[in-house]
């Protein structure tokens, strides 16, 4: 027996779906001016849904929810690498501190033994000088404090020669054409590339766009925990590119292109199979549909792995291959 919903005209089969419809469909009751009572709410957007399973599949691709979750992340990485430095400024303060006062207490024990034999004069003009330089050394000692116990080894030159020696300065950044690199793309790039997510496209990239015919670089990464990379420019200068940020402007439109194109290939090609399958294959229709939301989570990782609050794996993958 069909049962028809009276609000949507929706055709059921039993009274149970048709219960289920009217507690759970959002079109349904939307247009009875109500909102879903549930307890499957995403934190990113706020979207209301029937079940946790449904809920799941929606936070795997919903951009708010996943920026959330990374900030939460890096709020809790940020806390405690806050917190180590903080006790290791603590321990080189109290160090420093405790070698000042032994310094002071040797030149007050100097200056005392001055008072007992020298004349009154030469007696002013001693302290005078002594603490003059108690003074300088208080000044050193905090600076010291503020600066910690990670003190360079090389000079900034030397580090500059070792990452000029990496890079090409007959290829460089600069004179890449975003043709040709959506050409390089759609030649090499394939659809296994595309399911590897960011950490696979940064290796791609390294072989098939940094990595230059002179055997050299076209950029190289100088400082992993602050994301530092440097680039040589046109008259051969060496540059700083914080994040990289230059590269993946050259690389974002070929890369949304490309991977656009990929994207779709895959989709028409599960509609097609969808479109042959019976309607009672179930399990055949359930594997189509999480590919097609795998391929969306995919699409949605390789197109933002030029966005900071998205790109984690892909500036990882680039800091660990590109470090000098």
């Amino acid at each position: 027996m069909n049962l028809s919903c009276e609000f949507c005209n929706t055709i059921m089969k039993s009274k149970y779906n048709l219960k289920n419809h009217l507690a759970t469909n959002k079109k349904c009751l939307k247009l009875r001016g109500l909102e879903m009572d549930s307890n499957f709410i995403c934190k990113g957007c706020n979207s209301s849904f029937a079940n946790k399973t449904n809920m799941i599949i929606h936070t795997d691709i919903c951009k708010k929810y996943i920026i959330l979750k990374v900030k939460e992340e890096y709020e809790k990485k940020f806390e405690t690498v806050k917190e180590e430095y903080e006790k290791k400024f603590e321990t080189t303060k109290e160090e420093y501190e405790k070698k000042f006062e032994t310094t002071k207490e040797e030149y007050e024990k100097k200056i005392k033994l001055q008072e007992t034999t020298m004349n009154d004069e030469h007696n002013e003009k001693m302290i005078s000088k002594l603490e003059i330089k108690i003074s300088q050394c208080d000044t050193f000692i905090q600076t010291l404090a503020r600066e910690g116990s990670n003190k360079p080894t090389t000079t900034n030159n030397t580090i500059n020669n070792t990452v000029k020696n990496q890079l090409s300065s007959t290829f460089t950044l600069d004179k890449l054409e975003p043709k040709k690199l959506e050409e390089t793309m759609r030649e090499h790039y394939t659809e296994m590339d595309f399911f590897g997510g960011q950490k696979r496209l940064a290796n791609f990239f390294l072989e098939k766009v940094i990595k230059t015919p002179d055997d050299k670089m076209l950029i190289c990464c100088t400082d992993t925990s602050r994301n530092k990379f440097k680039i040589l420019d046109l008259r051969g200068n060496l540059k700083e590119d914080i994040e990289a940020r230059s590269l993946c402007e050259k690389l974002k439109v070929p890369t949304q292109i490309v991977t656009k194109e990929i994207y779709d290939k895959v989709i028409v090609r599960i509609d097609r199979e969808r479109d042959r399958l019976s309607s009672d294959d179930r399990s055949r229709r359930e594997k189509l549909l999480d590919d097609t939301m795998r391929a969306q989570r995919f699409y949605m990782d390789n197109l933002n792995f030029d966005d900071l609050n998205y790109n984690q794996d892909f500036m990882h993958e680039l800091r660990v291959l590109l470090n000098v």
